[in-house]
C-alpha cells in the first residue's frame, strides 16, 4: 500500500473518531477538550461546554489553538514538560496543574490525558479530561497555611512576617498583577501591615475612609471598587513613590462597625470586575487565620513578655540576657559582659526598701545607656543587687573607650528617695575569648571579677584574666596605641641600604616601619603590621613612612647632597585603593621630589588579586616614573604569565631561600628566578644575605645587587644621611 492510501485511511479514521468524540464528549459534566497532535502543533479540534465554562472562553477562541495559552505565570513548566515527553511516546498522562481562565484568575485542573492510537501504533487524536479541582487544593493549601502560621508563631515570627504568608498564598488564587494587603490594628492602636507590603498603611486607610464613608460599613462585607482612580482622585503610589496601576479593589472588613479600630483584608487588581462565588468564600475563609494569627501572637508577646522582664525595673531579666548572649556568642563576634554592682545597694534596701533599689537600677541602666560611642548596649538585671551589659569589645571605637566610660557614670550623683547620692560601682568585665566559650561560662567569669573588684574600696574594675584574656587585651591595648603612633606620626623610618655583590657599593635603600611605643615598648613590625591591617590602619600608616621618606629625600636633594632611590612596602589594600595613584602623585609634587626617587614595592601576589586592575595601576605608576618591586618573590602564589605584561623592574628573592642556597633544590629556584628576571630585563635582589657564602653563591648565579646583615642592618634616617656623608659610617655586622 502506498503512502497516499496510507494518508487517505488514516484521514477517513480521525475523521470517524473526532466525530465520535465530539458526540461522547459533549454529554460531559468535566472539561473535554480533542487535539490534533498533527505536525506537532496539538491544535484544538473540539472542546465542549463544560470546558468553555471553566476556562471562561468561546469555542472561536481557542478553535486551532495550543492549550499552552491556559498557561500562566505560576503554571508549572516542569510537569508540562513531563507530560510531553509521555504523549510523544503515545503514553497517557495525569497531572494537577495551575492553569489561567481567560480573565487571568487561576485555577487547579487535574488532566487525564488519553493518546489514541490507530492500528500501526500512529497517534490520531489526544483526548484531554480536565477536572476542576481548586476547591481541593484551596483547603489543602488552608490547612498547609494554619500549620505555617502556627509553626511561625511558635518560633516567634513577627506579626508583620505571618501575614505576608497569608496574602502570599491568597495572591496564588488572584489573577495575574493583583497585591494582597492585610492591615490590623493591635490592642494599643497601632497599625500593622504585611512584611512586604507595596503600599503605606496611610493609602491604605485612605482608601478604606473614603469607601467606608460613602457606603458605611459592615462586619464581614466585601465592598468592590471598581474605579480606585476615581475614589482616590489619583493613582495609588507605592512606597518608593511609584505609581502602581491597579484599577479595582475588594475591601473585607474583620471586626466592628468602627472603621477606624477596623481589621481589613483587601485585593488591589488590575483588572476590573466583582469576585465570584469561590473567590467571596475563598476570602472569608482566609479570617479565621488572619484572627488566630493576630490573637495568638498578640499573646505570644504578653508571654514573653512577662518570661524575659524583670517586672520591678522593666529590664530583660537574667534568662532574657542569656539567651540574647547566647545568640551573640554563636556569630563569633568578639563581645564582652560586664557585672555591674552598686558598692551601697545593700545600704540603700536596708534604709528605704527594695523599691528604691529597683528605682536606683532603672537610674543606672539609663546612665549606661549613652556609654558605648552609639554601640548598642544590652542590660539586664542579672541579680537582685546588680546589673549586667553586653556590648561589642574589640576594636579601638568602642572596646578600649567603653570600659573606662562606665567609672564617668557615677561622677554625678543619683537620686535615693528624693535625696543625692554619689555610689561606687563594683564591675566584673569577661570577654569571649573564642567561638567555643558558652554564656554560662562567660557570666561566670564575669562575677569572678566583680567578686575581685568589691574586695577593694572605691569605684573598681576588673577584668577576668587568663592567658587568653590576656592576649586579648594587649591586642586591643596594641590597637589603641597604634592608631596614637599613627595619628601622631610617631612611627619611624628606618632603611637598609641594597648594596652591589661585585664591590659592596650601594645601589639604592628599602625604607622599613619601626615602632618603639612609649607603653608597650619596641615592638615588632611582624606584630603591629597585622594589627594595622586587621584594624584597617594600614594605609595610614604606610602614608605616615612615605610622609618621612619624602622629607628626608627632600632635605638632601635642596643641600645637593647625595641621594639614592628608596623602596617603599605598599600593601594590597593601599594599593588597589582608588585615591593610591593620586595620593603618591599629590605627595611627591608637594615634597618636590622627583618620582624617579621612589620605587613602589608590593608582594608577589598583587596581580593575583584583580590582574586587570593592577595592570591599570601600573600603566599609570610607570607612566609618572615609578619603579615598581616585587617583594619576596616565590614564597606565594606566583603568577608568572603577569610578570612580563606587568611594568616591573625589580624582582626580590625572599630570605627563605637565601638562607638555604646550600641546598641544590632551592638553588635551582633561585637560579630559575634570576634567569626569569633576565630574560624579561629585570634586576634581582637578594634579600637576607649574612654570610660570604651567600654572596659567592648569587654571583655565580648571576645575581648582581643584595640586602642583608652582612652589609647593613637597618638604621634611622639620620644615620643613613652619616652613612651617605661620609662623616660616620655605621658598623657592619660580623
Amino acid at each position: 500500500m502506498d503512502q497516499s492510501e496510507n494518508n487517505r485511511i488514516r484521514t477517513a479514521e480521525k475523521t470517524t473518531l473526532i466525530n465520535w468524540l465530539r458526540n461522547f464528549g459533549s454529554r460531559f459534566q468535566l472539561g473535554f477538550v480533542v487535539t490534533d497532535p498533527q505536525e506537532g502543533k496539538d491544535e484544538i479540534v473540539f472542546s465542549n461546554e463544560a470546558f468553555m465554562e471553566m476556562s471562561g472562553y468561546t469555542y472561536k477562541e481557542i478553535k486551532g489553538k495550543n492549550l499552552r495559552f491556559l498557561h500562566g505565570e505560576r503554571t508549572n513548566m516542569n510537569v508540562v514538560h513531563e507530560v510531553n515527553r509521555n504523549l510523544k511516546k503515545s503514553i497517557h498522562a495525569n497531572a494537577e496543574l495551575l492553569l489561567y481562565r481567560k480573565d487571568g484568575t487561576p485555577f487547579w485542573s487535574e488532566l487525564v490525558i488519553q493518546p489514541l492510537v490507530n492500528g500501526n501504533g500512529e497517534t490520531l487524536l489526544i483526548a484531554s479530561y480536565i477536572l476542576d479541582i481548586t476547591k481541593r487544593k484551596t483547603d489543602e493549601s488552608l490547612l498547609d497555611l494554619t500549620k505555617q502560621i502556627f509553626k511561625g508563631i511558635n518560633d516567634g515570627e513577627e506579626l508583620s512576617v505571618l501575614l505576608q504568608k497569608i496574602c502570599t498564598v491568597a495572591e496564588s488564587y488572584c489573577s495575574k498583577g493583583s497585591s494582597c494587603s492585610i492591615h490590623l490594628t493591635d490592642e494599643d492602636g497601632v497599625r500593622i501591615a504585611n512584611e512586604t507590603d507595596p503600599i503605606s498603611i496611610k493609602q491604605i486607610q485612605e482608601v478604606i475612609h473614603k469607601v467606608g464613608n460613602e457606603k458605611g460599613y459592615i462586619k464581614d462585607e466585601i465592598i468592590c471598587i471598581e474605579d480606585l482612580e476615581a475614589v482616590m482622585g489619583r493613582e495609588l503610589e507605592a512606597k518608593d513613590s511609584e505609581k502602581l496601576s491597579f484599577n479595582s479593589s475588594w475591601i473585607l472588613s474583620m471586626g466592628n462597625e468602627d472603621a477606624s479600630q477596623n481589621d481589613f483584608f483587601t485585593v488591589f487588581r488590575k483588572k476590573t470586575g466583582t469576585p465570584n462565588e469561590f473567590q467571596l468564600e475563598f476570602m472569608h475563609s482566609l479570617v479565621p487565620i488572619i484572627h488566630m494569627a493576630k490573637t495568638y501572637s498578640e499573646q505570644r508577646k504578653q508571654f514573653l513578655l512577662l518570661a524575659y522582664t524583670n517586672p520591678e525595673t522593666g529590664l530583660p531579666n537574667n534568662y532574657a540576657f542569656s539567651r540574647k548572649l547566647e545568640a551573640k556568642l554563636k556569630t563569633g563576634e568578639p563581645c564582652f559582659v560586664a557585672v555591674i554592682l552598686p558598692g551601697e545597694y545593700s545600704q540603700i534596701v536596708d534604709l528605704y526598701g527594695r523599691a528604691v533599689g529597683d528605682e536606683l537600677f532603672i537610674q543606672l541602666s539609663k546612665r549606661i545607656e549613652k556609654v558605648g560611642r552609639g554601640k548598642d548596649n544590652f542590660i539586664g538585671r542579672y541579680s537582685s543587687s546588680s546589673l549586667v551589659v553586653m556590648n561589642d569589645y574589640i576594636d579601638e571605637e568602642n572596646g578600649e573607650f567603653y570600659i573606662p566610660e562606665l567609672r564617668k557614670i557615677v561622677a554625678k550623683p543619683f537620686m535615693i528617695f528624693n535625696h543625692e547620692m554619689f555610689l561606687t560601682l563594683k564591675i566584673g568585665v569577661a570577654i569571649s575569648s573564642d567561638e567555643s566559650i558558652k554564656a554560662e561560662e562567660l557570666m561566670r567569669r564575669a562575677d569572678v571579677a566583680v567578686s575581685e573588684a568589691s574586695k577593694m574600696p572605691g569605684t573598681l574594675i576588673r577584668l577576668y584574666e587568663n592567658d587568653t584574656n590576656l592576649e586579648m587585651i594587649r591586642d586591643v591595648r596594641m590597637s589603641h596605641e597604634l592608631r596614637k603612633a599613627i595619628t601622631n606620626e610617631e612611627l619611624e623610618v628606618y632603611v637598609q641600604p641594597k648594596v652591589n655583590l661585585e664591590n659592596g657599593e650601594i645601589t639604592s635603600f628599602e625604607a622599613l616601619a619601626r615602632w618603639n611605643c612609649s607603653i608597650l615598648g619596641q615592638v615588632p613590625p611582624s606584630i603591629f603590621i597585622p594589627v594595622a591591617e586587621n584594624t584597617g590602619k594600614i594605609i595610614s600608616l604606610e602614608m605616615v613612612i612615605l610622609k618621612k621618606v619624602l622629607s628626608w629625600l627632600r632635605e638632601r636633594l635642596r643641600s645637593g647632597v647625595k641621594v639614592f632611590q628608596i623602596a617603599i612596602n605598599i600593601s594590597v589594600d593601599h594599593f588597589y585603593n582608588p585615591g593610591f595613584v593620586s595620593r603618591l602623585l599629590d605627595l611627591v609634587r608637594q615634597y618636590e621630589v622627583p618620582a624617579e626617587y621612589i620605587r613602589i614595592e608590593i608582594t608577589e601576589s598583587i596581580g593575583l588579586v584583580d590582574y586587570p586592575g593592577a595592570k591599570v595601576i601600573f600603566k599609570h605608576l610607570k607612566e609618572a616614573g615609578f619603579d615598581i618591586s616585587i617583594d619576596d618573590f616565590g614564597v606565594g602564589f606566583s603568577s608568572l604569565s603577569y610578570l612580563a605584561q606587568l611594568k616591573v623592574n625589580e624582582l626580590k628573592i625572599d630570605r627563605s631561600f637565601v638562607q638555604a642556597l646550600d641546598e641544590p633544590e632551592t638553588r635551582a629556584v633561585v637560579q630559575t628566578i634570576i634567569q626569569l628576571a633576565k630574560n624579561l630585563g629585570l634586576t634581582t635582589v637578594a634579600e637576607g644575605i649574612e654570610e660570604q657564602r651567600h654572596i659567592d653563591i648569587l654571583l655565580s648565579l648571576g645575581c648582581g645587587v643584595g640586602q642583608g646583615f652582612y652589609y647593613y642592618k637597618p638604621m634611622p634616617l639620620h644615620e643613613a644621611s652619616l652613612l651617605l656623608d661620609g662623616d660616620q659610617v655605621p658598623p657592619l655586622l660580623e
